[in-house]
């Protein structure tokens, strides 16, 4: 192609192409048109369709996807349709084929002149052509309007269909625009989250509604503050139920629903809003402990807190503590109250805040688990402030009333108990004001020490008025314990009265109780005496006579009485034992009484157990025996039918009679037994007593074995209470005996108290001088005006004194008389003629009126009369052998002098022993110098011990042959020496824990190995009176009190059954004895107790 023709180019007119141009420009402006309201109608309509179905429920994802989607690919036509109309029709190439499709004439002849006109090689041929091509086509534009030739267009029907929900949407923007553009946020984001805005805005419940398993509970709706709708009436269905209503109330729907076991939906609709939930029946949380954790206060030194379980609801706490309390649920908490303040859990406990107890108050408790849920009702715990309890304090082996030896030993347990610990525990003692002791004792001894934690604590004490330097008075003892708390009192136990006596004073208490023994054991022979007697008349009767059985009642009664006898005997004899032993540890008494005194009984003790039982058992037997007319015919119960026994015997004529049968008739068919009868004795039938009688239907009955021999009929009641009355007459011939060797050693023993007594008058008398001498400075010489209130109550305590005592004179005037008529002793006259003639009653009720005002003469008269009793008392002489030992009963028997030496030293022993634990026992408490002084004490008591066995050893050396007879007892006593000098050593080191124990429990050992002697000799009595004293035993009747050992004593259940009495209701024998002995230590508790 040349230059010039490329220059010279044919080209469409401006017209053609300013007219393709315009219609490019139309077809985008339409089409893009189409496609923008065509994406606004799908987007628009996609809102208002979600905004449709959030006002219906909540719209889940999907839906909310797919709307989307529909506004994507609504949007996605503008791009499309860019392409298709836009990029694609740009060339006027491209438009010609689109008017085609409007034009197909026209746009076939545009397109060919448009190709013409591009194409140089047609110019080239043709030219002319060409161009007129070109001008037929330009004009037939020119007539044609190509706007209207845009294919399809549908833009107004678009801008329709999008301007009605753009309008509604617009209205909606307008008037709900929270709503709308929730909606609109919600189709433009459907994977976000996004709450649906509801008109009634209700606050969002939780996922998972967690409610009380089995309880009917409430759901709650509340509105949200800016709510559009408040509708009246809100609706829940519950796991596909019927629907519940609730109204409006305070902003809040309350929905009643049913218990649920189950888990199960539930669905709660208010106007526009929903919300389904998961309901899961829970139980309530529920405490599983309650813990208070308490510090005591600091005066009780327990640094370290308590902790208690008050499940129970309640605590009592001491005044002064510090206290918190923790629950503990059984779930995790997420919150909780205590008494109405909040308190931040720690997992499933809460702790109250730290309190101090100072009286009653409640804590309540309430809480809420991690769901939700609340305790079924607040827990509330009272709190009680208690104050420090004294301690408590119990004695047992404690009399309350004794008469003691002054070097006599009470051993005793005291049980003390506090609530926080005991400080110490101790013994108090004070004396019983009297004018006639200067000072009365007073002072204290610790026991044990305690401790902080030491709530409880049993322990041994022991009293001894000698090593407490209590001299001989009336005297109160207390056992005390003391607390921690600062300022409190001691606590006491009840008070003990002691009356401590010396020897002297011992004595002649000794003598009365004595003598008050003796008349009781009178009481018993004359009872006996009475059952003998009865006995007799007994005997005398008739076989008749003694087979009625008002009389066989009497035998029994009989029976009865003798065996309370015993028992009375037994218990006077136990009683009489004591006294004894009391009576042993009293150096004044002589061996010799007590040795006459523990044979005799001896001797009432074998009546006791053994001869009176005898009696009674023969007498039971007596009125048990069966009677002379046992094997009559008597009037039997009437039998119908036939008996072929055998041994049935030959049939006998009834005899004829107008009487009526007692018994009850029996119908009888009764075989006979071709068996040999058996050898062995039948046995006897059953206690109890045939039944009673009644009439039955007929049975055969087989004749059984025999015995083939019968037993021997018992003896008749004749024979029985014969051999009762020579037993009782035996027996009350030995208590004749008793009875009266007891009278000579009760009437030695009075003489030796009358001394006694003459010597204690004599000492009342020097007190009384010395009393006044004490004060007469203060009275002497003047008149009773002057007299000090003191001194004149003084001397008015004196005078009532002097009175008592002239009184005390006139009774041992009184007794020496009766002695005298008695024993016939010219000691006993001429003393008390001197007494009778020198006036001493008169004198010293003189004194008493006297005193007042003559102090100083009241003085010498005191001193004369004590000087007078005084030498009265030395001109009477012990009648009988002055209680000094009688002697060995044989030549291989120790002298009871020495018996008893021993038993007091082995009592002594074992004495030492309990002082020496209660010293262990108060260590701690005292200080170290106050308790090597009381080891001391100890080690010197048993450094007395010892030369005492020293002594009783060379006494034994002393005897006839005691090499050859007594080498056993010599080489002990040797042993237990060696080993309390051990003992003596140990405690003075000083040392009270277990080696003194065990030295001194050796020793104790050693002397019970002395004191086991041959308790088997001796006996009873027998057919003849005294013949209780033939027994072959040679040991001393000292060392067999208290053996505890009869052999021959019958222990078992006799049947008796009644002890007294004739008529009434009969009691077991267990419990007849249990009464008397209990009665009768309520007659003798004076005599000791």
């Amino acid at each position: 192609m040349s230059l010039a023709g490329t220059q010279n180019r044919l080209e469409l007119p401006e017209s053609l192409r300013t007219q393709l141009r315009n219609y490019r420009r139309r077809v985008w402006t339409v089409k893009m048109a189409e496609a923008v309201f065509a994406a606004a109608f799908g987007v628009v309509a996609a809102f208002l369709l979600m905004f449709v179905l959030d006002r219906v429920w909540d719209t889940p994802g999907w839906p909310r996807v797919a709307l989307f989607v529909v506004a994507a690919f609504a949007c996605a036509i503008v791009p499309l349709w860019l392409y298709r109309w836009v990029a694609r029709n740009r060339r006027f190439d491209q438009l010609a084929r689109l008017l085609a499709r409007k034009h197909p004439h026209f746009g076939d002849q545009l397109l060919g002149v448009i190709e013409l006109v591009h194409s140089d090689s047609e110019q080239t041929r043709s030219r002319a052509l060409c161009e007129a091509a070109v001008l037929q086509v330009t004009d037939d534009a020119g007539k044609r309007d190509l706007n209207a030739a845009v294919p399809n267009p549908r833009h107004r029907i678009w801008a329709w269909l999008a301007a009605v929900p753009a309008t509604a949407a617009l209205v909606l923007f307008l008037l709900f625009p929270a709503a709308a553009s929730n909606a609109w946020s919600r189709l433009m984001a459907p994977w976000r989250p996004i709450p649906r805005y509801t008109f009634a805005a209700i606050r969002p419940l939780p996922d998972h509604l967690v409610v009380p398993h089995g309880e009917p509970f409430t759901a709650e709706a509340k509105l949200a503050a800016g709510t559009a709708w408040r509708p009246v009436r809100g609706e829940a269905r519950l796991d596909g139920q019927g629907a519940v209503s609730a109204l409006l109330r305070d902003d809040l729907y309350a929905f009643d629903l049913p218990a649920m076991i189950a888990p199960g939906p539930l669905e709660v609709r208010v106007g526009d809003w929903l919300q389904r939930v998961r309901v899961e029946p829970t139980l309530r949380p529920e405490l599983t402990s309650i813990v208070a954790n308490v510090a005591l206060p600091k005066y009780l030194g327990r640094p370290e807190p308590l902790h208690k379980d008050v499940r129970g609801g309640s605590v009592s706490l001491v005044k002064g503590s510090e206290a918190t309390f923790a629950v503990t649920a059984s779930r995790n908490l997420s919150s909780a109250r205590v008494d109405g303040q909040g308190r931040t859990p720690s997992g499933s406990t809460v702790a109250s805040p730290l309190m101090v107890v100072d009286g009653p108050r409640n804590l309540e408790f309430q809480w809420k688990d991690q769901y939700g849920l609340e305790g079924k009702a607040p827990f509330t715990l009272a709190v009680n402030g208690r104050d420090d309890e004294p301690p408590t304090v119990s004695c047992e082996n404690m009399p309350r009333n004794k008469v003691i030896l002054d070097t006599e030993l009470l051993a005793f347990k005291v049980h003390v108990q506090d609530d926080f610990g005991i400080k110490r525990v101790g013994l108090e003692w004070h004396g019983v004001e009297s004018p006639l002791i200067a000072s009365p004792a007073a002072g204290e001894q610790i026991l044990a020490a305690g401790g902080n934690d030491k709530e409880n604590l049993d322990l041994n004490g022991t009293f001894t008025a000698k090593t407490l330097g209590i001299e001989p008075q009336p005297i109160n003892v207390r056992v005390f314990a003391e607390d921690f708390l600062p300022g409190r009192a001691r606590a006491y136990s009840p008070t003990y009265t002691f009356y401590v006596l010396n020897a002297e004073q011992h004595a002649i208490w000794i003598a009365e109780q004595l003598s008050k023994w003796h008349r009781q054991s009178l009481e018993v022979r004359d009872r006996e005496l009475q059952l003998y007697e009865t006995n007799k008349q007994l005997r005398d009767l008739t076989a008749d006579d003694l087979d009625r059985p008002e009389t066989r009642k009497k035998v029994e009664s009989q029976a009865a009485a003798e065996r309370a006898n015993g028992r009375r005997l037994s218990m006077l004899v136990g009683s009489g034992e004591d006294l004894v032993k009391q009576a042993s540890r009293n150096p004044e008494i002589g061996v010799g009484h007590l040795e006459r005194w523990a044979e005799m009984l001896q001797v009432l003790k074998d009546i006791s157990t053994n001869r009176m039982p005898s009696v009674a058992d023969l007498l039971k037997e007596a009125a048990q025996a069966p009677s002379l007319a046992a094997n009559s015919t008597g009037n039997k119960a009437p039998m119908a039918g036939q008996v072929r026994a055998a041994g049935a015997g030959a049939p006998s004529e009834p005899k004829k009679t107008n009487a009526a049968p007692s018994a009850v008739p029996a119908v009888v068919d009764m075989e006979s037994s071709q068996n040999s009868p058996t050898k062995k004795p039948i046995p006897p039938a059953p206690p109890g007593g045939s039944p009673k009688p009644r009439l039955t239907l007929a049975q055969t009955t087989l004749m059984g074995k025999g015995s083939a021999t019968p037993p021997p009929p018992p003896p008749p009641a004749a024979e029985k209470v014969d051999e009762a009355v020579n037993a009782q007459r035996d027996l009350l011939a030995e208590f004749e005996k008793i009875a009266d060797e007891l009278n000579r050693v009760l009437a030695n023993l009075e003489g030796s108290t009358l001394v006694k007594r003459l010597k204690a008058a004599s000492r009342v008398q020097l007190k009384i001088g010395g009393r006044l001498g004490d004060f007469v400075g203060d009275a002497f010489g003047l008149p009773a005006s002057r007299i000090t209130d003191a001194a004149a109550k003084e001397l008015v305590t004196l005078a009532d004194q002097e009175a008592k005592g002239s009184q005390n004179v006139s009774v041992i005037m009184d007794d020496l008389q009766a002695y005298f008529e008695r024993r016939q002793l010219v000691q006993f006259k001429a003393v008390l003629d001197e007494m009778k003639k020198e006036d001493v009653i008169g004198g010293l009720r003189q004194i008493g009126d006297d005193l007042k005002k003559e102090q100083g003469m009241s003085i010498a008269q005191c001193e004369f009369w004590s000087d007078s009793l005084d030498r009265w008392a030395e001109d009477l002489v012990d009648p009988a052998c002055k209680g000094t030992c009688p002697g060995s009963k044989s030549k291989s028997s120790l002298p009871p002098s020495i018996v008893l030496e021993v038993l007091q030293i082995l009592e002594g022993e074992v004495n030492l022993r309990e002082e020496t634990r209660v010293a262990e026992q108060a260590k701690p408490a005292l200080v170290p110098s106050d308790y090597s002084t009381q080891a001391g004490k100890l080690s010197g008591t048993q450094k007395e011990l010892s030369d005492r066995v020293e002594k009783v050893t060379g006494k034994i050396r002393e005897l006839p042959d005691a090499e050859q007879e007594f080498a056993y007892e010599i080489a002990l006593l040797g042993q237990v020496g060696s080993v309390m000098d051990d003992a003596t050593g140990i405690l003075l080191k000083p040392e009270t824990g277990n080696p003194a124990v065990a030295a001194e429990t050796e020793a104790i050992e050693l002397l019970l190995k002395s004191k086991r002697i041959n308790p088997k000799g001796g006996g009873g009595g027998g057919s003849s009176p005294g013949g209780g004293g033939t027994g072959t035993t040679q040991d001393s009747a000292l060392a067999l009190l208290g053996v505890g050992l009869n052999e021959k004593e019958v222990k078992e259940d006799r049947g008796v059954s009644q002890a007294t009495g004739d008529s009434g209701p009969s009691l077991p024998e267990e419990f007849r004895a249990g009464l008397d002995e209990y009665f009768n230590r309520l007659d003798r508790a004076p005599a000791g107790r």
